[in-house]
């Protein structure tokens, strides 16, 4: 090839640089002989400040690439080769596609229950792989834990990476190797480190997945290494009401200052992660949408990560149809309050009904009604018994004292009748004497009867009318 020699690595051509750290640089580049793409880091001894430890780091780059070859998983970076060149100690690496999970930290995304669960399942799963074959990382921390395409886990840089067996008498008391923030208690003080130091540093993630903020931050190093040392972290359900306090116990064990008080290992790490996910069930944390979820089910996962992702598939659909009940409950008992209350409504408001009024009827006029004549002697006997007897022929007397008392005199006792329970009336001279009415007045006084006869009610000047022209 006619590439330039300044951007060739042994027979990989540099194309563009990915990222660069305290003691190295990420290049993407590109494999000549066999064509693909791959991501190469490299570190220039002259960039060290003494001999000593740039051996001492030139060493460790080798034991990287040694131990990184080891590890076949699909949860961790592939390493392809290694090399030297002049003054650059490089290494040839699987190129992803994807972007950092600090990345996602820094600009404070939101993770879900279920989706958290996954990610931690997958970053234990190559943990657990990585102990199983003797092999510390010793820097878990979220620049080191890639999200590729299909949203899997992908572990890289095992940089301060020691096998366990051959290299712990090469770990000299006081030497600190890690990320401030990530690091053990162990780290910290200069003691010999294990498996539970990853443990450590993946429970400080699962606290920053449940909260956005790391457990142990403060204003310089002394104090962070302080609180690693001493303080116990704010409980996550504290921080993010979402959280269930299953997880609390999770992360309080996770974080124990005590390596022994720690998860035995990766694997009953993740199987308290899924058990609690099961036990949360439904959450109200606002974040659990099933889009942000990538479920990817290979034929390369282990049975412990297909297990975490089934168990997070299956927790993601019992929300949803929770979620989906609690609502569909709540719209129907809010019906039921907003029709109880227009029934009150309209019980208190609608209108009283009044009772029909009980008009009296006025006593017809004489004129209308035949009255039976007043019978004032005690030997009177109704109307309908004297039609029924014979009635005697009058005497010449009788005659003339009818006549002489006129049409308003009672008429002659008769003997024999028995006497009534009537008032007798006044006599007809105290009376005063009705004007007689107009023929007009007496047919609208007929029409008036009539109507209040038939239950029609009447007008108050009616009304007036009748008692003041057709009652006499």
């Amino acid at each position: 090839m006619n590439a330039d020699a300044s951007s060739l690595l042994g027979r990989y051509r540099l194309v563009k640089v990915l990222g660069q750290g305290a003691m190295g640089v990420v290049h993407e580049a590109i494999d000549t002989r066999l064509g693909r793409t791959v991501a190469i880091k490299t570190v220039l001894r002259s960039c060290l400040a003494e001999a000593a430890t740039a051996d001492d780091y030139a060493a460790r780059f080798e034991r990287e690439a040694q131990a990184a070859a080891r590890l076949q998983h699909r949860h961790i970076v592939t390493v392809f080769d290694f090399g030297e060149q002049g003054d650059a100690s490089f290494i040839v690496m699987e190129f992803v596609k994807g972007r950092e999970l600090a990345q996602a930290f820094d600009a404070h995304e939101r993770f879900s229950l279920a989706r958290t669960v996954q990610l931690m399942g997958e970053l234990l799963d190559a943990l657990g792989y990585a102990h199983a074959h003797g092999i510390v990382h010793r820097d878990v921390k979220p620049s080191n834990v890639m999200i590729d395409g299909e949203g899997r886990v992908k572990l890289m840089d095992f940089g301060v990476a020691r096998v366990a067996e051959t290299m712990q008498d090469r770990t000299m008391p006081g030497t600190v190797v890690g990320t401030l923030g990530y690091m053990s208690p162990e780290q910290i003080q200069g003691q010999a480190v294990g498996a539970r130091t990853d443990l450590f540093a993946a429970g400080v993630v699962l606290y920053q997945f449940l909260t956005g903020r790391r457990p142990f931050a403060g204003g310089g190093l002394f104090e962070v290494q302080r609180k690693i040392l001493q303080d116990a972290p704010t409980p996550p359900s504290q921080l993010n009401p979402g959280v269930p306090a299953v997880f609390d116990t999770i992360v309080s064990r996770a974080l124990a200052k005590k390596a022994g008080d720690r998860y035995d290992s990766a694997a009953s790490f993740a199987a308290a992660l899924r058990d609690a996910l099961a036990q949360a069930g439904p959450t109200s944390a606002g974040n659990d949408d099933e889009a942000t979820v990538v479920f990817a089910l290979g034929a390369n996962g282990s049975p412990a990560t297909h297990a975490m992702q089934a168990t997070a598939a299956a927790a993601m659909r019992t929300q949803k149809r929770a979620a989906r009940t609690r609502r569909l409950t709540a719209i129907g008992a809010a019906m039921l309050v907003a029709l109880a209350a227009m029934v009150v409504w309209w019980t208190a408001a609608r209108p009283r009904m009044p009772a029909p009024a009980q008009t009296a009827l006025p006593a017809p006029p004489a004129s209308a009604a035949p009255v039976a004549p007043a019978v004032t002697s005690a030997n009177a006997v109704p109307a309908q018994a004297s039609a029924a007897a014979p009635t005697p022929a009058p005497t010449p007397a009788s005659t003339s004292a009818s006549a002489q008392a006129g049409t308003a005199s009672a008429p002659p006792p008769m003997t024999g009748a028995p006497a009534t329970a009537e008032l007798p009336r006044k006599p007809a001279a105290t009376r005063p004497a009705t004007p007689p009415r107009p023929a007009a007045t007496d047919a609208r006084c007929a029409e008036l009867l009539q109507r209040m006869q038939l239950g029609d009610a009447l007008t108050p000047e009616q009304t007036t009318l009748f008692h003041t022209r057709c009652a006499r």
